[in-house]
């Protein structure tokens, strides 16, 4: 989608939209839990329930936001993950042209067989580390 496009940025909009519900209801859920007379477990629990459900929206809102600005989507995980450009396929022999794609989370690219130039240099997965 082109950066100038009407279409896009209402997209965007309406991803950060809901990035701002989702905060504003975990800030009302907090205030809720302050407010209750019950105190300790519950209001813990509310604070996390809440907490969930901000970074929840977040996601999802990065997702979207992501999608409206062209970024290529891995959904080896809800919500999608944007995917990074890594670098580019020129084979003429196999009549393939253009950016390669890789997931940030789970590593996969979509060069898929054909080999390419890498223009970034490799990212761990997230959660791993080399040791």
């Amino acid at each position: 989608m082109p950066i100038d496009d009407p279409g896009t940025w209402s997209q965007g909009a309406l991803a950060f939209k809901s990035i701002f519900d989702g905060l504003r209801s975990a800030i009302a859920m907090v205030r809720e839990a302050r407010g209750s007379s019950t105190g300790g477990k519950d209001e813990a629990k509310l604070i996390e329930a809440a907490l969930d459900n901000a970074s929840a929206a977040t996601a999802i809102a990065e997702a979207e936001i992501a999608k409206a600005l062209g970024f290529e989507l891995c959904k080896c995980q809800f919500p999608p993950t944007p995917m990074l450009t890594v670098g580019h396929i020129d084979s003429a022999h196999a009549k393939m042209h253009g950016p390669v794609y890789e997931c940030p989370k789970c590593g996969y690219n979509s060069a898929r067989m054909w080999s390419y130039t890498r223009t970034a240099p490799p990212r761990p997965k997230e959660g791993k580390t080399d040791v």
